[in-house]
């Protein structure tokens, strides 16, 4: 079990459980350590992604510097950075173990490859606003990304094309987009306080449910497939069923906001855990049962500091990897130079760039 926080002054903080891959979740939870702390970007850090094929041993930050930091968390090691977008990383999503797709300020998408870290293709449609979310289905296939231009925009992964696009015109900005567990319903937010929840089967376009909060919605996500969590500026979590039907309220804090959430579930257990990251730098975990009336919190909690203002937060439940699987081979530097000079690539554009030690040590 991993999770791992973006905080508002660059840095990265991550914790990972020593507790066995057989043991309950709520075991993995009361073992979680933190494991690094990472000064990643010049300034804010707005996303993060962890790879789950690998159990999170991959992981992608963006930041408003413009780049994308790439680290192996196995050797505690960066990587390198990507550098393809002209402003702020806005979102980071792995798709299996073969592609990163990430999206920007400067309403741009572009999709890498990580055996060599190529952008393999940019997508383009929104305009004139940033791509505010990406959503990737859990097929791998299709992801639907928003933006200020107030379209929902599907994308076809394995070709790189534009797939449709929906508009919804009662909004000026759409965000926070993501998927059920099984891909038949989708969740955005228009405007910050309206969630609006889609079924994949309506074809006309049009929201199963909306919901309109008073309070500014942060953070969204599916548990399982048949409920939804809304975090919100007032510090509560709203459970709603698929018809938009308020069925819990979960009171986190009375003086900080939620700023992310994830939803963790392992394999033939009915109840899941609801990580929920705070403003204030403190991390909660709720059991969710069956009911999520009979939702509790759990004793754990992670602080991070007083000081520590919270962007962005991922996590990951490890599991086993299958035993014919082969690890990914992530690039180290010296073979990234050999292949930058056999390709004569653009090395600023399209590969993974070697870390300047002297310009990173300047920069912070």
């Amino acid at each position: 079990m991993k999770v791992v926080i973006g905080c508002y002054d660059g840095s990265l903080h991550g914790w990972e459980s020593t507790a066995s891959d057989t043991v309950s979740i709520e075991e993995k939870v009361e073992k979680l350590e933190l494991t690094f702390a990472y000064s990643a970007h010049r300034s804010c850090t707005k996303c993060i992604a962890l790879m789950t094929e690998r159990n999170g041993d991959l992981m992608a930050s963006g930041g408003t510097d413009e780049v994308i930091r790439v680290y192996n968390l196995k050797t505690k090691r960066e990587i390198g950075e990507l550098d393809r977008h002209t402003d702020q990383i806005l979102s980071l999503e792995f798709i299996g173990r073969k592609h990163l797709i990430s999206g920007s300020m400067d309403g741009g998408l572009c999709l890498w490859q990580t055996k060599d870290w190529k952008c393999v293709h940019t997508l383009k449609g929104h305009k004139p606003g940033p791509v505010t979310g990406i959503g990737v289905h859990p097929s791998g296939n299709v992801a639907f990304s928003t933006s200020s231009d107030n379209s929902l925009r599907m994308w076809d992964l394995t070709s790189g094309r534009p797939a449709s696009r929906n508009r919804l015109r009662d909004f000026k900005q759409l965000g926070l987009p993501t998927w059920s567990l099984n891909g038949d319903t989708y969740s955005v937010v228009g405007d910050d306080r309206t969630v609006l929840i889609f079924s994949i089967d309506n074809e006309n376009g049009k929201p199963e449910a909306s919901i309109v909060y008073r309070s500014r919605v942060n953070a969204t996500c599916f548990l399982g497939n048949d409920f939804l969590a809304t975090g919100c500026e007032d510090g509560t979590v709203r459970i709603v069923n698929l018809g938009g039907d308020e069925v819990a309220q979960l009171d986190c804090s009375e003086n900080s906001r939620v700023r992310s959430m994830r939803s963790l579930s392992a394999p033939n257990n009915d109840a899941l855990i609801l990580v929920v990251a705070l403003s204030d730098g403190v991390i909660q975990f709720w059991k969710i049962p069956s009911d999520p009336k009979q939702s509790k919190k759990l004793g754990k909690e992670i602080k991070v500091g007083s000081s520590t203002h919270v962007t962005c937060m991922t996590a990951l439940l490890s599991l086993p990897e299958p035993e014919n699987e082969v690890p990914v081979k992530t690039k180290d530097k010296r073979s990234e130079d050999r292949k930058r000079k056999s390709e004569n690539t653009d090395v600023a554009s399209t590969n993974i760039k070697k870390k300047n030690k002297k310009k990173r040590g300047k920069s912070h």
